[in-house]
């Protein structure tokens, strides 16, 4: 049966309607497309401001954290090259981490108003990085004013220092001399406090005395003398008088032969022997150094 005009023409209705859908749900699909392009490229625009905001805070703590490093070395005229070399490297890196944040949210800034978007939370958070890098920026800035002061200061003592050296080597001469006549002049005083204080003690029998002439008599009826003569002095002990407060005499009959004063001294027993107690050894020498002493 061949087709009527009517039906051709109904075919060709249909036909034109299904091209006209087939063109409007192009057009849909290439403005979806679209859209979801804008939305990824947005999405990687705002990724892309959080990612570089992330770093310049975790930035920002390393500088906070240098600085502390560098605040508590002790900076003084004892620091080594070493110390004082890892500080400048310190300081030169807080400077450029400063200068590249800084740039990189200037970076950020410019970006952000060429773009359409807008977002309060990104730009408070920008606005708090920019302040905390100023604040760290006064800070880095105060501590190489202390930096300078105190090299300043190191450099002034340090002059100071050598300048003084001389004087004092100098002067190291000098207080050697005066030390060898200080101990040359302490010496001469210990020897003489010596010679004053010394004093010299002997006891024996009247045989062994006179054996060394300590005591002589001209004849059997003459008056015995005591130290008359060319005696031997190395057979007395030689004694410090300020010290020597007791004498034993190992026998049990004591003479004392030279002249003391009897208020001066004791002679007291122990164990059936005598022991002569000096009880003012001031004034027990003080008529003479020599102490003779008769035993049996």
């Amino acid at each position: 049966m061949k087709p009527t005009i009517f039906s051709l023409a109904i075919l060709l209705v249909l036909m034109a309607s299904c091209g006209k859908r087939s063109a409007d749900y192009q057009a849909l699909k290439a403005q979806n497309d679209s859209l979801q392009n804008a939305k990824l490229k947005l999405q990687d625009e705002v990724d892309g401001y959080f990612s570089a905001m992330n770093e310049i805070e975790q930035n920002i703590e390393k500088i906070k954290s240098t600085q502390n490093s560098i605040s508590v070395q002790p900076v003084g005229q004892e620091m080594t090259d070493d110390v004082r070399t890892k500080i400048k490297e310190d300081m030169s890196y807080l400077n450029e981490m400063l200068q590249t944040n800084k740039d990189e949210l200037d970076r950020l800034k410019a970006k952000l108003r060429k773009s359409g978007f807008r977002s309060t939370e990104l730009e408070q958070t920008i606005s708090r990085l920019s302040k905390s890098l100023e604040e760290e920026s006064s800070k880095v800035a105060e501590l190489q004013i202390q930096l300078s002061q105190k090299d300043s200061l190191i450099t002034q003592l340090s002059s100071s220092v050598n300048d003084m050296g001389k004087n004092i080597e100098d002067l190291s001469v000098n207080v050697k001399e005066k030390d060898t006549k200080i101990k040359e002049k302490e010496s001469k005083i210990k020897e003489q406090d010596e010679t004053i204080h010394t004093a010299w003690y002997v006891f024996g029998t009247k045989k062994e005395l006179k054996e060394q002439r300590i005591i002589t008599s001209d004849g059997l009826f003459s008056a015995q003398r005591v130290l008359q003569s060319d005696f031997n002095k190395n057979y007395f002990v030689r004694i410090d008088a300020r010290n020597t407060k007791s004498i034993p005499l190992y026998s049990t009959r004591a003479k004392i032969l030279t002249t003391h004063p009897k208020s001066s001294y004791t002679l007291e027993k122990e164990n059936g022997n005598f022991i002569l107690l000096i009880v003012e050894p001031n004034q027990f020498w003080s008529i003479s150094k020599y102490l003779v002493i008769e035993v049996e």
